[in-house]
């Protein structure tokens, strides 16, 4: 039975040059800070994971693509684990959304599944996009060790599935700069079975 469990470790990108602002569909490098922290952490040759799955973003993709090739593991880069579509919101950051979108901001940030970002995705699309693409991975890595480099929304998307949290509690779940959440999911015919494992781990 434990030979059938995946266990997936969501890793949150870290801290980008464009800094404290909405990135959902903005390209942004890491910071050397992130780079070097990033590095440190997981540098050391590891028999942990078995293989690398990334956000096409450069803030995941970068440092999926050094890793993968360090460690020797297979790479994909998949489109549903991208961070939500912030429309107008995109490349600002909180205290200027505030100024222009005072009342679209506020209901966000109190349940961002009620409220879309002007010109933005709906959370509904998100979810389902997330949901999907988290479901497969529990298929196709059946037994295997998975490191999923990915955005903030994307892990509280998927921990609040794990856990049947209230889409009013998402934006509770801290999710740090290259903090690391692992989870085991197992899935047959008869359902999904997962659970929380560890959350911002190192």
């Amino acid at each position: 039975m434990a030979n059938n469990f995946t266990h997936i470790g969501l890793l949150q990108h870290g801290a980008v040059e464009a800094g404290d602002v909405f990135c959902g569909e903005l390209d942004t490098p890491l910071t050397k800070a992130s780079w070097k922290q990033l590095k440190q952490a997981f540098g050391r040759a590891s028999p942990d994971w078995d293989a690398v799955v990334t956000s096409p973003r450069m803030q995941c993709a970068a440092f999926a693509e050094w890793f993968a090739q360090k460690q020797d593991l297979p790479l994909v880069r998949d489109e549903r684990l991208r961070e939500i579509h912030f429309g107008e919101w995109e490349g600002r950051n909180p205290q200027d959304v505030m100024t222009t979108h005072p009342e679209e901001l506020a209901q966000w940030w109190l349940n961002p599944a009620q409220v879309s970002p002007p010109g933005g995705e709906s959370f509904g699309d998100f979810r389902a996009r997330v949901l999907d693409a988290w479901t497969e991975m529990g298929r196709a890595y059946r037994g295997e060790r998975v490191l999923v480099v990915t955005h903030a929304l994307v892990i509280r998307v998927i921990i609040a599935h794990v856990l049947q949290m209230s889409d009013e509690r998402l934006l509770a779940l801290n999710i740090e700069y290259g903090a690391l959440t692992r989870l085991r999911v197992l899935r047959d015919r008869s359902g999904e079975w997962a659970s929380l494992l560890a959350h911002g781990c190192g």
